[in-house]
């Protein structure tokens, strides 16, 4: 019991010690449990204020008490009052690059600028390749002398148009855009004519007309005069991307491809809604007494018209080649799928009146044939093979040639009456199988803004 009592006599004298004046500082701040003075009697000090001693135990270490202001070692322009010690990137990550991109790098060196729309326009001239045909009109004992619709009489037109297209960029390398484009062919009258005893390879024979047999007309005519127009008009509403080394999409139409630090190769993709009109028309004259179709009683016309309404998606790829830092050449592929809603009209009619149907079913009806609405299935594939040299920034120049073809649609090849126009009922199905294929150049600019 005494042992334990010494221990703890001794505890109590070192605790003692401790908080004699060598351990206890004054800083002149407040103190949660201040030590009263001790009197000047026997063996005791008094503790009186002292210097704050940073060397205990021998070992130097900062002290808890800061005597003077903080001067760094190294003092740069960038620690002046009204600099940031922290860096751009830093900066950029906190914003989470919402507040500006600006240029920023490119994956495969060079610049990528940060646009946000673009608008371009192209100019068209195209051509229509007819697949099949027929032949409408020969001379007296000559059957090789005849009018054909074929592309040997009517493949020799170009027609012109042109294509208008704007998008809405995001992202802060624009990589991607939803975009609207339009672009479309405008009717160009073709003809093919014959004078002199010529006769016609179709059969009129089951309708009337003024008086007599409509073959009348078309027998031994004076003029034979086959008219041809078409028309094709695009609307597409699509999201484009390009890939991390850019792409010919978008934004990526403008300004400089990158260098070739990295990869000269890009690429991107294409998926939207498409909605095309295809029409085709014919008509076919005949003038039994003069070369002028200018109104004689006695002249007979045979007139179709047919007008397909396409509705559906598309999807495609593309590839883009960096030859330089101002010029890249691409190609972009596309395919779609569609509902086609076909309509259509044939009819045989001249100055007098409608010619009637003079057997059948539809005896002394007007030989005037209306299809209200067919559905169908169509296809389309459409390929871009071009360049496009970057004059800025932000503005480039575009060029190329293009083909599109449609399947699934309904033609003046397939549904040109040979004979049996009273077959009203077959008249009015229409051949919905044919195709449609265009090919031609464009041309024109482009600004991302």
């Amino acid at each position: 019991m005494k042992s334990i009592c010494a221990r703890g006599a001794s505890v109590a004298i070192v605790l003692t010690y401790l908080a004699s004046s060598a351990w206890c500082q004054d800083t002149g701040l407040p103190s949660l449990m201040p030590f009263p003075p001790l009197p000047a009697a026997g063996n005791g000090y008094a503790v009186s204020p002292a210097a704050a001693n940073d060397a205990l135990w021998g070992q130097a270490e900062p002290s808890p008490v800061q005597t003077s202001p903080i001067q760094s070692p190294i003092q740069g322009p960038d620690q002046l009052p009204g600099k940031s010690i922290l860096g751009p990137d830093y900066t950029d990550a906190m914003k989470g690059g919402y507040e500006s991109c600006g240029s920023i790098a490119g994956p495969c060196g060079g610049s990528v600028c940060c646009h946000n729309h673009y608008i371009y326009a192209n100019a068209l001239l195209m051509n229509r390749l007819r697949p099949g045909g027929f032949a409408t009109s020969f001379y007296a004992g000559n059957f090789d002398q005849a009018i054909n619709f074929c592309n040997r009489e009517f493949g020799r037109t170009w027609v012109g148009g042109f294509e208008l297209g704007t998008g809405w960029c995001f992202g802060c390398t624009s990589n991607c855009a939803l975009e609207a484009v339009y672009w479309g062919l405008y009717p160009s009258d073709e003809s093919a004519r014959a004078q002199g005893n010529v006769s016609s390879l179709i059969d009129f024979d089951s309708l009337d007309y003024n008086g007599g047999n409509a073959n009348d007309a078309f027998t031994n005519a004076q003029l034979h005069l086959l008219e041809s127009s078409y028309t094709f008009h695009s609307v597409e509403f699509n999201l484009v991307g390009n890939g991390c080394c850019g792409g010919p999409f978008g934004c990526g139409m403008c300004g400089c491809c990158s260098g070739r630090s990295g990869s000269p190769w890009g690429y991107g993709y294409t998926l939207g809604f498409r909605y095309m009109n295809f029409t085709d028309g014919f008509l076919f004259s005949a003038d039994p007494t003069d070369t002028a179709i200018d109104g004689d009683p006695q002249e007979l016309n045979y007139l179709g018209q047919f007008n397909n309404n396409l509705f559906g998606f598309q999807m495609g790829s593309g590839l883009s080649y960096c030859c330089c830092n101002s010029f890249t050449a691409y190609v972009i592929g596309k395919v779609g799928m569609y509902d086609n809603h076909v309509t259509g009209l044939q009819r045989v009619y001249g100055p007098a009146s409608n010619a009637t149907i003079n057997n059948g079913p539809y005896q002394n009806e007007q030989a005037v044939v209306r299809t209200a609405g067919r559905e169908t299935f169509a296809m389309s594939g459409q390929i871009d093979i071009g360049g496009r040299w970057a004059c800025s920034e932000c503005w480039s120049i575009n060029g190329g040639y293009r083909v599109l073809g449609l399947s699934g649609v309904a033609s003046t090849e397939g549904n040109f009456q040979q004979a049996n126009f009273h077959d009203v009922d077959g008249m009015a199905f229409l051949e919905r199988s044919g195709s449609l294929l265009l090919h031609g150049a464009y041309a024109g600019v482009t600004y991302c803004w």
